[in-house]
């Protein structure tokens, strides 16, 4: 009998009902299993030798799933992270299968049981320092309406540390503009969470939504384009690479250095850092699910007192020995931390 089911109605339904319906997950959730599942069902049409939608439960053995995730990193060069995200996503629909289906338990077990792989390269945390944030503001053209929404744009996500994708999705009915002030922000995993919003943002995202002229209590997304739709991820990332190319003519420490929006991102967080916000606050504030993820900041900032630490001696122009030498003890602490 379970030679016979195709995966077809599966896959549909896992996408439909389970996905979108039962755990309500985001649409960048959605696109990525979607993604990964798309790679391995052609993998396996073109192993099996037939077209896709006829394609058996049966045929993605556990075998099969190995030898996909290996011509991923040989052959298509993904990262080791990037294969691990793929399988995640081919877990989730044979986790799905054995739940609806008990006489295909023991074939989904076994995919359950493909490990991830170590040794996946951490992404190196770009930021910007404080000049350079300063730069690229001031790079942003105000005397136009574009320019002003771009001023606000840039000021909301160094605001509020928020991915691009919650960038791109904010509405008018997130915000309270009046004290104090704030913004309810629908993060990753479909949760909500509270930044605070600085006086001087609120003053142009006010100013921004009286030039679009919105009725009162109309809900709207907060930036969009010229034909009044929202800002795409890839909008975002076009404008501000271009506003990071316009500084760097300005600040030369800018110059070729790749300004994202995860780079603003990471800039939040590790002017927070350094300004003596607690790291709970931190990960409250950027709606980090693990601790861990924040301690990642914590780290860069330990490494660059430690480098401060130990370059800050003070000695005598006649080359004598310095008067003190960094303390060994403070170091220890610091690494404590």
């Amino acid at each position: 009998m379970t030679d016979s089911v195709f995966l077809a109605p599966y896959v549909r339904s896992f996408f439909e009902d389970h996905l979108a319906c039962r755990r309500n997950v985001s649409r960048n959730t959605i696109h990525s299993y979607r993604d990964s599942l798309k790679l391995l069902l052609q993998f396996v049409a073109r192993q099996r030798r037939k077209s896709v939608a006829r394609l058996l439960v049966t045929d993605i053995t556990e075998a099969v799933v190995v030898d996909f995730l290996t011509e991923l990193e040989q052959v298509r060069g993904n990262s080791i992270q990037t294969r691990n995200h793929r399988l995640v996503g081919i877990r989730s629909l044979f986790e799905y299968i054995a739940a609806r289906e008990p006489l295909l338990l023991d074939q989904c077990h076994k995919m359950l049981t493909i490990p991830r792989k170590r040794g996946a390269a951490v992404p190196e945390i770009q930021y910007l320092e404080r000049e350079h944030l300063t730069a690229l503001l001031g790079a942003v053209a105000r005397n136009s309406p574009r320019g002003r929404r771009d001023y606000a744009l840039l000021l909301f996500m160094y605001n509020t540390g928020a991915r691009v994708q919650e960038v791109s999705d904010s509405r008018l009915s997130w915000l309270t503009l009046r004290a104090p002030y704030k913004v309810e922000i629908l993060g990753k995993g479909r949760k909500r969470r509270t930044c605070p919003l600085w006086e001087n943002t609120v003053q142009h995202l006010q100013r921004l939504i009286e030039e679009r002229r919105l009725p009162p209590g109309q809900d709207d997304y907060l930036f969009v384009n010229r034909f009044g739709r929202p800002l795409s991820r890839s909008g975002i990332a076009d404008l501000l690479s271009r506003y990071a190319t316009q500084a760097a003519a300005t600040t030369s420490s800018l110059s070729g250095r790749k300004v994202t929006p995860h780079t603003i991102r990471h800039t939040t967080a590790m002017h927070l850092l350094q300004s003596g916000v607690e790291v709970n606050v931190i990960r409250s504030w950027l709606g980090h699910v693990s601790l861990a993820t924040t301690n990642r900041y914590i780290e860069i900032d330990l490494a660059m007192k430690t480098k401060a630490l130990e370059t800050c001696q003070v000695g005598k122009k006649d080359g004598k020995t310095p008067g003190w030498r960094s303390n060994p003890d403070i170091l220890t602490w610091l690494e404590s931390l």
